[in-house]
Formats: structure tokens, sequence, C-alpha cells
């Protein structure tokens, strides 16, 4: 089996656990389990289809059976935490905590594609190799940047980017980009994605008062829609994103990096509850 380290859905490892057992053991089942936490056995099965999720008092004598040891147990305690809550921000917490705990091997990597979405100027400073010439000169680099970050930070970036194999140094000592890209496991893509894209907003509103407006484009609208009609924005958003990236990959001249938003979200709340 694989170590629980490298899970980030807790039922997954239950199930991988139960079915490498089963193989290994005839007497393994369901109501073995039972018979040793104390679980009711279709409850179990639930829980390992994802229908349902443990409670905190089974936690204890799961760790138990699973014989892991204080290491292992927190790190199973917190993943529960980690799958089971709702809001973002407490389960940015729980992620990052998770980071912590992980074995070495597992954790460079993952720790280092996280951070990659923590900052702005990580993304910001990967496109702007790409339209400018960086030998290794980071004081240039980080004035490039609007706006501009520290040398540290600069030289922070470009580590990581190394890290990560997303950009790479040829042999004249030019940094060129690489066709590799940062994906994340489904379980924290949204906490991810969600840090840039707060680093991204607030750059937005900075920008209206640091940026010459004939450098930028801000447009706000406010409408009174139905659900449906929300959906249908949602969607051409979506092909609106699509074309402009397209057109950003048919360009051969590149000589500026930009940030493109696209927001749209309730004033008020619905008659009909929630939605």
């Amino acid at each position: 089996m694989k170590s629980l380290f490298e899970y980030l859905e807790y039922r997954d490892y239950l199930k991988d656990h139960y079915e490498f057992n089963k193989q290994r053991f005839p007497f393994f089942s369901f109501r073995y389990v039972s018979s040793k936490t104390g679980l009711d056995a279709s409850f179990y099965v639930k829980v390992l289809q994802k229908q349902l999720h443990i409670s905190e008092k089974s936690i204890e004598s799961l760790c138990q059976f699973l014989k892991f040891n204080k290491r292992e147990s927190e790190y199973f305690r917190t993943l529960v935490k980690f799958n089971r809550v709702k809001q973002q921000e407490k389960s940015k917490g729980h992620f990052e905590r998770l980071i912590e705990l992980r074995e070495p091997r597992i954790q460079t990597l993952d720790a280092a594609k996280y951070e990659y979405f923590r900052r702005w100027y990580y993304v910001a400073t990967r496109e702007l190799l790409n339209c400018c010439r960086f030998t290794g000169d980071y004081t240039e680099l980080a004035a490039k940047l609007n706006p501009p970050i520290t040398v540290a930070e600069a030289r922070k970036a470009i580590e990581l980017l190394e890290k990560l194999s997303l950009i790479r140094k040829r042999e004249d000592g030019i940094y060129v980009l690489t066709d590799q890209f940062v994906s994340t496991g489904e379980s924290w893509n949204a906490i991810a994605v969600e840090n840039f894209q707060k680093e991204a907003i607030k750059l937005a509103g900075e920008s209206l008062a640091r940026i010459p407006k004939k450098n930028r484009e801000t447009s706000t609208v406010t409408v009174s829609i139905s659900w449906k009609c929300f959906d249908a924005m949602k969607e051409r958003l979506r092909e609106v994103r699509k074309e402009l990236l397209e057109m950003a990959r048919l360009d051969e001249n590149t000589e500026a990096v930009f940030q493109v938003n696209f927001q749209i979200f309730p004033l008020t709340r619905s008659e009909k509850g929630e939605r």
C-alpha cells in the first residue's frame, strides 16, 4: 500500500486499506472492521463510498485499528478535518498542517506547488521570462515587476520556478520557460487557486491608483438577473477566457505581462434561500 502521507482524502486511504487486507486475509471483512473499531459495518461501507464522514469519536479507534504511530495519527486526524470542513479558510489551515506532517520525499514537491500559488509574483516572474532576457541580475528582475518586488523575493521566485522545472538555465546563461505546468491534486486545487485569486484581486484594486488609465481597462456592471442567466454569463466568461488565452498563444511579439481578472458574484441573498 501507499503511505498514508501520500493521501489527501482519508476515505481513499481507508478504501485502499480495506481492499489490500481483503486480498491478504480471508477473514478480513466489514464485520471484522466493525468488531475492532465499534463502527457499524453498513456505515463503514458508506464512508468508503464517500457518502458519509466518520465522527470525531471514531478517529481514535480507527487510528488504533490501523496501527498508526503518533505522527500518522495526527496526520489522519488533520486529514479527516481537512476533508470534512467546507470553509476555504479553515481548509487552508488544515492543508498547511498536512504539508508539515508529510514525509520529506512527499512534502518537498507539494509544498513547492502550493507555494507557487501563494504569491502573485511567482506566476508573474515566469511570464516575465517569456518576454524579457534574464541572466541572473535579480535587481533588474525585481524592478521590472509592477509593483516592484524585493531582490530576495526575485531570487526566491527563480529558485521556486527551477525546483518545479517551470524554467531552466541554458548553456549561455539565459533562463527560459519549459513546457512543464504546475498541476494540483483535486483535494486542494481550490485552496491553491483561491490563494492566487485573492492576490490577483488585491492587485486589481491597487492598480486603480498605481496604473495610468490608458494602460489598464477597468469596467464594472451591476445587473438583476435569474440564476439561469447567471449560469449563462459564467459560461460566456469561460469562453472569453479561452479566447484570450488563444490570442496570447498566437502573439509572437510579447512585450509585457498583464493580469486579466473575471469576477461575477451576488450582491443580494436569494429570496428562495442560498442556492
